[in-house]
């Protein structure tokens, strides 16, 4: 029997972080985070620490991870709060559905 679909409340994990990442245009990188609620101090704190952009995301979706139970509803929310459901539908059709 096939496993179920993974549920969107379960926390993010590695490839899911490059996949949102993928998704959030860059200009509204810092606007998302926010609206996830990463401190912006810890923001500031990874753009001096972290040269390259794509690190820097990376780096603070990974933090936002480590201080919340962090999941794709959460993501999924900011996107539409931030009004970017075309953005939301691609990660949704982005990740792996299953095992």
């Amino acid at each position: 029997p096939c496993a179920p679909p993974e549920p969107r409340g379960a926390l993010l994990q590695g490839s899911q972080l490059y996949a949102v990442i993928d998704v959030v245009p860059v200009r509204r990188w810092k606007e998302f985070m926010r609206m996830l609620e990463l401190r912006e101090a810890e923001i500031e704190l990874v753009e001096l620490e972290v040269t390259h952009i794509r690190d820097q995301q990376y780096e603070m979706l990974k933090r936002w991870c480590q201080q919340t139970s962090a999941t794709l509803d959460h993501v999924f929310a900011a996107l539409e709060r931030m009004e970017l459901a075309g953005c939301a539908e691609a990660l949704r059709q982005s990740l792996p559905v299953g095992p």
